[in-house]
């Protein structure tokens, strides 16, 4: 099988190693067998995006994402029509905010989303961040990350994680990010998918549909083993 993937504005929005989620992602189909094509939409970029696979958006400074916003409104009706033929969004990061319908700067000047959401989100003078461990629907045991953020998103009504520490869409610890279908939004850095082997394979499971299609990886697995079992400790001594 080829798969197509699309990396948006990652020139722009390349924080905390976040491209990694779109190498490993990659590294992974092809080690499946699969033929891979990864292409990147630059800011300033004037090209067609459909008929991929899968989405990817990642975490940038504040300044950066609102400058890359009106960019990608162009392509919101084909990133709507993306997800109602089955194919996956992944937004990580800050630009888990603009899946929703506004971004407020903490200056008061509000910006238009992709709607794909109805919650709004708006940031604030202080940056909110820590570590984080929480659950998600149809991924075995708990996903670890770090959470790094200055917004708050309110109404979220399907969230993505549910958390058991760190902060959640409306900054005290509960829910983070949002879901619709393979529509995928998380506050959570890392980059995510190195971080959570399982979490890996579940968007792989998106991607082939299939329920088997996982890879092993020794060394993530162990790495994650670390870092699940040190914040867990720190969770125990609270």
């Amino acid at each position: 099988m080829k798969l197509k993937l699309l990396h948006l504005y990652g020139d722009t929005l390349n924080l905390y190693g976040e491209y990694a989620n779109m190498e490993i992602l990659a590294r992974s189909l092809r080690n499946l067998g699969h033929e891979v094509q990864v292409d990147e939409l630059h800011l300033g970029d004037e090209k067609e995006i459909s008929g991929y696979d899968l989405y990817y958006m990642g975490a940038g400074t504040e300044q950066r994402l609102k400058q890359t916003i009106p960019a990608l409104l162009k392509y919101k009706e084909t990133l709507q029509k993306a997800l109602d033929a089955g194919k996956v969004l992944l937004f990580t990061g800050n630009a888990c905010d603009l899946l929703g319908i506004s971004l407020t700067d903490s200056e008061g000047k509000t910006y238009p989303c992709l709607g794909f959401s109805t919650f709004e989100s708006v940031e604030g003078k202080r940056r909110i961040t820590g570590d984080c461990v929480g659950t998600m629907d149809g991924v075995e045991g708990d996903l670890v990350g770090f959470i790094n953020k200055c917004s708050v998103s309110k109404n979220v009504d399907r969230p993505l994680i549910s958390l058991r520490m760190g902060f959640g869409n409306e900054k005290s610890c509960g829910a983070d990010g949002f879901r619709n279908a393979n529509c995928l939004g998380t506050h959570v850095t890392g980059p995510i998918l190195v971080k959570n082997p399982k979490l890996l394979n579940y968007i792989l499971s998106l991607l082939l549909g299939e329920e088997t299609a996982a890879i092993q990886n020794e060394y993530a697995e162990k790495a994650y083993e670390i870092t699940h079992r040190a914040l867990l400790a720190r969770m125990e001594k609270k």
